[in-house]
């Protein structure tokens, strides 16, 4: 499963993405229940993840670009219905 296939399915089951970020160092907090909360929730989890393991190898420019991918399209699904995202800045 690649880095973006894997965050769409933390926004189903979001314990993927909180033991993987508890896996590098982060403490995320509960998940919310709300679809969109989730939404959010994930992309603004899978920034802190390419914080926490910035890299400038090819591994790292891979995943960057799967999350910007996964969090673009996430800022569309949330700004359709009337919430934003900060803009993606990590690659």
């Amino acid at each position: 499963m690649n880095f973006y296939d894997f965050l769409w399915e933390a926004v189903r089951r979001p314990a993927l993405i909180i033991e993987y970020a508890k896996e590098v160092g982060l403490k995320p907090p509960p998940p919310p229940e709300d679809f969109y909360d989730r939404l959010e929730y994930v992309a603004r989890i899978s920034v802190l993840l390419l914080e926490a393991e910035r890299g400038d190898d090819q591994f790292w420019g891979r995943r960057c670009a799967e999350a910007k991918r996964f969090y673009l399209e996430v800022a569309a699904d949330l700004k359709e219905v009337g919430r934003n995202l900060p803009s993606f800045t990590q690659c």
